[in-house]
C-alpha cells in the first residue's frame, strides 16, 4: 500500500493522475504490471517534452550551408591515401559499427523486423545478410574482425535475434556481435497527457534513433567499446540497401580531417525532396529535417546535402556526450487509447505524439566536423515503402546496377 500511495502522489504531483484512472477494476496481476510500469517512467523528462508541444517551429534561427567534400573531386592519390589509412585503421582493430535496426518492416508489408525484409536480389537475400555480407568483405581485406553492435528494440529483440541464430549469423562469428535494446517513452496526447492503451497499460514507443547513446551506456557498449580501444564508431540504419559498412575510404577521410564527427552525404535529388540536411545552425553542426524547415529553406538551392544516416563517431565524443539530453521531435500519429468508460478506441485522425530523439542532435556539441559527399546510386538506396519511391522495387534495381557496375 505505501508503494501505492507513492506513486499515486508522485503521478498526481506531474499531472498524470488518469493513469489510476481504473486501478480499482483491475486484477491484482494488473495492477502490479501497470504499477511496476509507472515506476519506470522518467516523470521529469515527460514534463520538459510536454512542455516543448507547445513551442512553435523556429524558422528564425541562423541556418548557412555546411563544408563538405565530394568524391566526385578526390584525386586518384588523395582516394587511395583515405582509402589505405581507412584499412590501416582497420586492422589495427580501432574501428566497431553499430546498427540501429529497432523499427518493424509494417510499411513494407512486411510482419517481423525490417531487416528480416527480403530485398529479393538472390536467394531471398534479407537487409541483415546485405549488411553482413559487406562487413565480411572489410573483414577479408584486413584480415580482422569487426565488433558489430546491433540496437534492436522491446518490440522486435527476440525475433530479430532468433533471425541470426537461424541464419548462421550470416557467416560473421557469433562472438562479435552484440545485441542492445532502445528504451521505450510513453505516447502523449495534444495536450501532454500520457495516453492509456488499454485500463492496465500504458502506451509505449520507441524513443527515436537518438535513443541509442543512452542504450550505448545502459547496456554497457561504452565500456565494451573502450576496453577494446576503439577510437572510431561507424553508425548506419538498416533501411540503406546500398550502405558500405565500415567504408575504408570514410574512415580514412574522417581520421585524417580530424574532426570528432564526420557524415555522409548525397546531393538532395530534387528540391523538395523530403530528407533533413546538413548545415551549421547558430554556427554549430546541424541536420535539420524537412519537416522542421520553412518552404523557402526546403524547397530552395541553398540547402542540398541530405543526411542519409552513415554517420563516425570519435569513441572520445560519445563518452564526452554520453549523458547530454537531446530534445524530442514530435510525430503526430493515431495510437490506440481508452476512453472514460475505459473502452478501447482508434481514432480515424492522429490523436497523440509519439516521442523521438534523433541521433544528429549530438552534432552541435562537437568541436568540428566533417561531411564527405558520396554519389547517390553507389550508397544511398532507401527502403521507405512497399511500392514506388524508395521502396523495395527501386533499392533491388540500385542494387543489381552496381552490381554489374562492379563486373566491369
Amino acid at each position: 500500500m505505501e508503494r501505492f500511495e507513492y506513486i499515486k502522489e508522485k503521478i498526481n504531483r506531474f499531472g498524470q493522475g488518469h493513469l489510476l484512472s481504473f486501478y480499482n477494476v483491475l486484477n491484482p496481476k494488473e495492477k502490479e504490471a501497470l504499477i511496476n510500469q509507472i515506476n519506470e517512467i522518467d516523470f521529469e523528462d515527460i514534463e520538459i517534452a510536454s512542455s516543448q508541444l507547445s513551442i512553435p517551429l523556429n524558422n528564425k534561427r541562423e541556418i548557412v550551408p555546411i563544408e563538405y567534400e565530394s568524391v566526385l573531386s578526390l584525386t586518384d592519390s588523395k582516394r587511395k591515401m583515405y582509402e589505405e589509412h581507412g584499412l590501416k585503421l582497420l586492422k589495427e582493430k580501432k574501428v566497431a559499427v553499430v546498427l540501429i535496426a529497432g523499427g518493424q518492416g509494417t510499411r513494407l508489408g512486411h510482419d517481423g523486423p525490417k531487416g528480416t525484409v527480403s530485398i529479393g536480389v538472390s536467394s531471398n537475400q534479407s537487409l541483415f545478410a546485405l549488411q553482413a555480407e559487406r562487413l565480411q568483405k572489410i573483414e577479408e581485406k584486413t584480415k580482422s574482425i569487426i565488433p558489430w553492435y546491433i540496437m534492436t528494440s522491446p518490440i522486435n529483440e527476440l525475433e530479430t535475434k532468433k533471425f541470426f541464430k537461424d541464419n548462421d549469423y550470416f557467416n560473421c562469428n557469433p562472438r562479435q556481435i552484440f545485441f542492445f535494446k532502445q528504451e521505450l517513452i510513453p505516447t502523449l496526447t495534444t495536450n501532454g497527457k500520457i495516453i492509456l492503451e488499454s485500463k492496465s497499460k500504458i502506451s509505449m514507443a520507441p524513443n527515436g534513433n537518438g535513443g541509442v547513446f543512452a542504450s550505448m551506456k545502459s547496456s554497457g557498449i561504452l565500456k565494451d567499446l573502450k576496453m577494446k580501444g576503439i577510437k572510431w564508431v561507424f553508425f548506419n540504419n538498416i533501411d540503406n540497401a546500398l550502405v558500405q559498412v565500415a567504408d575504408p575510404l570514410f574512415i580514412g577521410f574522417a581520421d585524417k580531417k580530424g574532426t570528432e564527427v564526420s557524415s555522409k552525404s548525397v546531393k538532395k535529388r530534387e528540391p523538395g525532396e523530403k530528407v533533413g540536411v546538413f548545415c551549421l545552425s547558430e554556427g554549430k553542426p546541424s541536420v535539420i529535417e524537412y519537416s522542421e524547415m520553412s518552404k523557402e529553406e526546403s524547397e530552395g538551392e541553398k540547402f542540398t546535402n541530405a543526411n542519409i544516416g552513415i554517420h563516425l563517431f570519435q569513441l572520445s565524443f560519445l563518452e564526452k556526450t554520453m549523458d547530454v539530453k537531446l530534445p524530442y521531435h514530435f510525430a503526430h500519429k493515431v495510437i490506440p487509447s481508452v476512453n472514460e468508460l475505459g473502452q478501447t478506441i482508434r481514432s480515424i485522425e492522429p490523436n497523440g505524439y509519439k516521442l523521438e530523439k534523433f541521433y544528429f542532435d549530438i552534432f552541435q556539441y562537437a568541436e568540428n566536423m566533417s561531411v564527405l559527399q558520396v554519389i547517390r546510386e553507389n550508397e544511398f538506396a532507401p527502403v521507405k515503402n512497399r511500392i514506388g519511391l524508395d521502396s523495395l522495387e527501386t533499392a533491388r534495381k540500385m542494387i543489381l546496377q552496381n552490381n554489374k557496375r562492379d563486373k566491369f
